[in-house]
C-alpha cells in the first residue's frame, strides 16, 4: 500500500466500473480498448515485478469476464493477440478472458 493509503494493486476494481460506464456512453469497442487493451495489459506487466499485483490478476480477469460476455471479448482478444506484442503473462491473461475456464496458465 502506498503512503497515501491508495492500494494501487486494487485499482482494477475502479477500472472495471469505469469500463461499464464507457461501454454505455461510448460503445463496446472503446470499453474493451480501455479495460483490456490498456488497463489489463499494463496491470499484468506490473504483476511481473510486484507480487501484490500478481495476486490480483485472477480476480481482475474474473471481473472482466463479468463485465463483458464471452462473445463480446472473444474477437477483441484475438485482435489483441494478432496486433500487439505481448509478453507470455500478457498473452496468458488475454487467453484467460477469452476462454470458458478463465484460468491463467
Amino acid at each position: 500500500m502506498a503512503a497515501s493509503g491508495i492500494e494501487f494493486h486494487r485499482r482494477w476494481i475502479e477500472q472495471c466500473e469505469a469500463a461499464l460506464r464507457i461501454k454505455q456512453q461510448f460503445g463496446l469497442g472503446n470499453a474493451l480498448e480501455y479495460l483490456v487493451g490498456e488497463k489489463l495489459l499494463h496491470f499484468v506487466e506490473a504483476a511481473e515485478r510486484h507480487p501484490e499485483f500478481a495476486q490480483e490478476v485472477p480476480y481482475f480477469v474474473a471481473e472482466i469476464k463479468r463485465v463483458f460476455s464471452f462473445a463480446e471479448v472473444g474477437d477483441y482478444a484475438a485482435h489483441i493477440e494478432r496486433t500487439k506484442p505481448l509478453s507470455a503473462p500478457q498473452r496468458a491473461a488475454i487467453r484467460a478472458i477469452s476462454s470458458i475456464s478463465g484460468q491463467i496458465h
